[in-house]
């Protein structure tokens, strides 16, 4: 099905998919040696739990998540543990595969916190975004309510076919796992988003369709256009709902999944298989055997290219991800992640060095094809002159960096590089401005906690004296009414405390998969504390009242 709703802007650059969606999805070589990344997903690094010399097997608990917003990662070969760093693992393999699985779920049949507990265990995060780790986006419901869960398949970036593959191969498998979320979130709604340009996967998902229960699902084919992949973009063009500036599409009722984290989900519920491989697509005019492999995580791009028929004269750049949001490689020496959903090898008659610069015609093409409806025009002037308030008045963190600006400039001005280091820029001062106000709370609760402790102690002086002169119960009551109306107070500050952490830390999190969060969770957890503190002292303040209320 179609419908009228849309985003503005968007392009329409050469799809190049060709090459990599004609071949069938098969399995990688197993790897020799793996080297894991302990930094593979937004938020905190996990903490390595093994040595030197340690036997592993399959999926292997070696670090283990670190703070609020983090996640596990397991042994994707069986071997030896050859390395531990402050930044990775590394596993000798021994050629046996061998498997450790955590037990099966019958999802139908479990509660809601086991699966939560199983996603954590798991180590599963975002496989087509930044990386955010999936337990912490299913808990999402504690604060909103989520009537509709997005699949988005729309893949809409150029060379990338793996979710394309994905669905072709696993559509039933995806559709399953989507269930799983639904039941997580409550949603009462599937949707999926699917580019025209895939005809193989929607054939393959309207198949599947006919046996997916219990929450209808339905599929949206839209027009091949460039970002329609984008949360915002995809979200509007399926729902006609805007996320707000600054917001989450959790705010509108929205959870979004690719298909490979819900075949993920999938698998590590109902085989107990943790994420240690993926799907990636290997593209580009300088390997002569492009397609789509399972891999698995810690192998060597080098080798991973090599096996399929890398030719290393003409290779000019391997880029990691598409060519509109990827980045170049800066040695192929480096290994696959969660985050590698693709790997182009490009010849330089490929993808040519772009132009030198030149100065700002003014012709406003960029903010025609600007799929978030800002002025980057604007934005590329106050990014260079540092003007940061008017940044944040026309909304930089909106800009999702798609690309599509710098591709239509005529004057090939790096656009997109100038609004990340500004957002990078920003983002450190909110955290400055975070570590300001986090102190000022822990100032303010301090006194609060004076003040009531000297109210409390005034009161027991008042009551003893009150005591002593045989008062009225009205007057007693009206002492202990104070004192409780303090209390609530006290309460209600620090509970207000502990969801502005929470907001902020999860703000943080997604817009910059890279940033520290040690302080953002310190204060996350300094707030919670309070908040258990001044939920004790309310509760036995109570309890007092109506101890001595009692006849």
């Amino acid at each position: 099905m179609s419908n009228a709703f849309d985003f503005p802007g968007g392009i329409y650059p050469p799809e190049r998919k060709q090459r990599s969606n004609q071949s069938a999805l098969i399995e990688a070589p197993l790897p020799c040696r793996v080297t894991l990344p302990l930094q593979q997903h937004s938020g905190q690094p996990a903490t390595p739990c093994v040595a030197q010399g340690n036997a592993v097997k399959v999926g292997s608990v070696i670090a283990k998540r670190e703070g609020m917003v983090s996640s596990a990662l397991h042994a994707s070969i069986s071997g030896t543990v050859s390395e531990v760093s402050t930044t990775q693992i590394s596993i000798d393999g021994n050629g046996q595969d061998e498997w450790l699985r955590l037990p099966p779920l019958v999802w139908q049949n479990v509660e809601p916190h086991a699966l939560l507990e199983r996603l954590n265990e798991s180590g599963i995060v975002g496989l087509g975004g930044a990386g955010f780790p999936t337990h912490i986006k299913a808990r999402v419901v504690e604060q909103h309510t989520i009537h509709t869960l997005v699949i988005n398949a729309a893949e809409c970036e150029p060379y990338i076919t793996a979710d394309d593959l994905t669905l072709r191969h696993h559509a039933k498998e995806v559709l399953e796992g989507a269930q799983i979320i639904a039941k997580l979130c409550g949603a009462q709604h599937i949707v999926i988003g699917i580019e025209d340009n895939k005809p193989e996967a929607i054939g393959t998902l309207k198949q599947a369709l006919t046996n997916s229960q219990p929450v209808p699902v339905v599929l949206n084919v839209i027009a091949t256009r460039y970002p329609s992949g984008g949360e915002r973009q995809l979200i509007k063009k399926l729902l006609d709902l805007n996320v707000p500036s600054d917001g989450l599409p959790a705010d509108v009722g929205v959870l979004c999944h690719n298909p490979g984290t819900l075949l993920a989900i999938l698998y590590a519920v109902r085989d107990g298989q943790p994420l240690v491989s993926r799907v990636v697509t290997l593209t580009g005019e300088a390997i002569t055997q492009p397609g789509n492999r399972w891999v698995r995580l810690g192998t060597s791009v080098r080798e991973l290219l090599e096996q399929a028929g890398l030719n290393t004269p003409e290779l000019h750049q391997v880029i990691q991800g598409g060519p509109m949001m990827g980045a170049p490689l800066l040695t192929l020496d480096t290994p696959v992640t969660k985050l590698t959903n693709c790997l182009i090898a490009a010849t330089l008659e490929e993808l040519p060095p772009p132009p030198a610069e030149s100065p700002c015609i003014r012709c406003g093409e960029c903010e025609s094809v600007c799929p978030v409806a800002l002025l980057p025009q604007q934005l590329h002037w106050y990014a260079r002159a540092q003007d940061d308030a008017k940044l944040e008045r026309y909304h930089l963190f909106d800009c999702i960096e798609c690309g599509a600006c710098s591709y239509v400039c005529p004057s090939h001005i790096p656009l997109v590089v100038d609004y990340r280091e500004a957002k990078s820029r920003l983002r450190l001062q909110r955290i400055e401005t975070a570590k300001a106000e986090h102190a000022k709370h822990r100032f303010e609760f301090r006194q609060a906690r004076l003040a009531r402790e000297e109210a409390e102690k005034q009161a027991r002086k008042q009551a003893r004296q009150a005591q002593q002169r045989r008062p009225s119960n009205t007057a007693a009551t009206n002492s202990e009414k104070v004192d409780l109306r303090g209390l609530r107070i006290a309460h209600a500050a620090a509970k207000a405390s502990v969801k502005k952490a929470e907001k902020t830390l999860a703000r943080v999190a997604q817009e910059d998969p890279k940033q520290s969060l040690d302080d953002l969770e310190m204060q996350l957890a300094t707030a919670q504390e309070n908040l258990k503190a001044a939920e004790l002292q309310l509760a036995q303040a109570r309890e007092q009242q109506s101890s001595e209320e009692s006849p």
